[in-house]
């Protein structure tokens, strides 16, 4: 029997994150996806983007990423810089005073605004992978 961690978001809805895992394999943009800690432990599934659309300054860039019974859920992009910072952001739904379902804008994920996000794992994901493509492209126009 597999673990399941219970917080004020409910437990973690293991069926989708498997399916998560599943469709992000078979997705190019990504080196490597794995479950943390381990797939007969899952936390979170994370999702280590390739490097080679980045300029040279992103050392690593990925997305971890968990999904709950109920459909709450984080979604969270974090960037590794060649100058030791990191860039991030992240999309959650789950009980928060700005509204259940919010982003936390870059660069650090920290200020929570309202947002509006689609209740289906592929339509959010899809949202966050748009997300990232849009911040490669800004990075190299400011090349």
């Amino acid at each position: 029997m597999t673990e399941v961690e219970d917080t004020d978001t409910g437990a973690l809805d293991e069926e989708v994150c498997r399916a998560i895992y599943g469709r992000l394999t078979t997705d190019d943009r990504f080196e490597s996806v794995t479950f943390e800690p381990s797939a007969d432990r899952i936390r979170t599934v994370s999702a280590r983007y390739d490097r080679s659309p980045f300029p040279a300054d992103v050392r690593t860039a990925r997305l971890d990423i968990r999904w709950y019974v109920g459909g709450n859920f984080s979604v969270h992009y974090i960037e590794d810089r060649t100058n030791e910072d990191q860039w991030e952001c992240r999309w959650d739904r789950h009980p928060k005073e700005v509204g259940r379902a919010h982003f936390h804008s870059p660069p650090n994920a920290g200020r929570a605004t309202t947002a509006d996000f689609p209740s289906d794992y592929r339509d959010v994901l899809a949202i966050a992978i748009a997300y990232v493509a849009e911040r490669i492209e800004r990075l190299w126009n400011q090349q």
